[in-house]
């Protein structure tokens, strides 16, 4: 939690999607920026709701997040901000992560934890491909098909 305060503080929630803005067909960056805001997103709101357990009593630890993050930085954070999901979707993460990250075969996953995590409604859609990995028309399918659900277009050699 203290190096995602630390990337909150220094403005790096603009910086990671400016970057991903800037390259769009870059896979690697778009998947790391999609783990980046997932991670910092989720370790901050847990932290903050640690914290609110704490002060209301329902805690067993002596020992706060925040004084525990500052122990191993050796500096008195600020409090957690729990507006970490406003303030990525105020800079337009939701737009980034859905029509370029969420498009890479690459990022996908990592663009759906990222938008599930910052509250944003999501679902998955399979979508079957000719040879040259264009999809389909018309071949979007709600939801992940489980094997044996249905019959394999596999032809055994």
């Amino acid at each position: 939690p203290a190096n995602a305060l630390r990337i909150v503080e220094e403005g790096g929630l603009m910086e990671v999607l400016t970057a991903m803005r800037r390259h769009p067909s870059a896979v690697p960056i778009q998947r790391q920026g999609s783990l980046a805001v997932r991670n910092i997103s989720s370790r901050l709101i847990k932290l903050a709701e640690a914290e609110q357990q704490m002060e209301g009593g329902g805690g067993t630890s002596s020992i706060s997040p925040k004084s525990a993050a500052a122990d191993t930085t050796n500096a008195l954070l600020p409090p957690c901000p729990v507006e970490v999901r406003e303030a990525f979707l105020d800079l337009g993460a939701e737009a980034v992560l859905r029509d370029i990250a969420g498009r890479h075969q690459g990022s996908v996953d990592e663009a759906y934890a990222a938008l599930r995590d910052l509250g944003c409604k999501v679902s998955m859609v399979r979508y079957d491909t000719h040879d040259d990995g264009q999809a389909r028309a018309g071949s979007g399918t709600r939801g992940v098909a489980m094997f044996g659900e249905a019959k394999s277009r596999f032809n055994p050699v």
